[in-house]
């Protein structure tokens, strides 16, 4: 696609021979792929994401991008999966990058499971208890977000909720879900086909204006400058990825 500045149809052949191969060997003889092509243009897709995000969400403006990349190195000092490296590339959009707590959006490309989602993820414990007092006395304003036409591809709202209600709330309180809830997330799949035949900027900076609303209310009322490292949210809510986080060990760097 003339502008696209991430080839994407070659950066999913090359992470389906890496999950093929999931070992130092096959990746120290295949790395200048990456080193050299799908790295430098995942950094330019994170930049040009951030450069249209701007006009749906300010916050954005001046965000390093290099700040948001997550390591294609794996974290594999408390995991039963030692396979080296994942077999995306991903990054978090937000004011402080992967390094802060704010709401924001995830954008991963993978073979099979090319995802985007938005909100905030595992927030701190003042965070989580704005959000769960914004719920309870007021949920007009995010009910009208969540029946927004635009956020309907996103949904059902994720919250990996508690089974019981926290503290100081009321046990049968009518809006006990959103109460319960540890994240507020959204999310969307894409096969390799949609990623390819649209291109990934496309893709995901029209996911990025869909649900900025969405992310923007989520932070002006949980909003906070932590310096707390982001862990991915694929690898944290989704049935289907393994348990690693992101973490500073590893001799491959992103």
């Amino acid at each position: 696609m003339k502008g696209e500045p991430f080839d994407a149809a070659r950066a999913l052949r090359w992470l389906r021979q890496l999950k093929k191969n999931n070992d130092r060997v096959w990746y120290a003889a295949h790395r200048a792929t990456y080193d050299e092509a799908i790295r430098p243009e995942w950094e330019d897709l994170v930049t040009a994401l951030l450069v249209s995000a701007v006009r749906f969400d300010e916050r954005l403006a001046y965000v390093d991008p290099r700040r948001c990349l997550f390591r294609l190195a794996r974290d594999i000092r408390f995991s039963n999966d030692k396979t080296p490296f994942k077999t995306h590339v991903s990054a978090w959009l937000s004011p402080f990058g992967k390094s802060g707590a704010n709401a924001g959006f995830y954008v991963s490309v993978s073979p099979g499971d090319s995802h985007f989602s938005a909100g905030i993820y595992t927030p701190e414990k003042p965070a989580l208890e704005a959000l769960r007092r914004r719920m309870a006395s007021d949920p007009r304003p995010f009910d009208r977000i969540l029946r927004s036409k635009a956020l309907a591809p996103y949904l059902p709202l994720r919250t990996d909720g508690l089974t019981r209600m926290p503290r100081g709330f009321p046990k049968e309180h009518p809006r006990g879900e959103l109460i319960r809830a540890r994240n507020y997330l959204v999310r969307r799949a894409y096969s390799d086909a949609e990623i390819a035949r649209k291109g990934a900027f496309a893709t995901f900076r029209e996911a990025i204006r869909d649900c900025a609303p969405f992310v923007r209310y989520i932070d002006e009322v949980a909003a906070t400058d932590s310096s707390a490292a982001m862990r991915e949210p694929s690898d944290g809510w989704d049935e289907n990825s393994s348990s690693d986080h992101f973490g500073p060990s590893s001799s491959a760097k992103f």
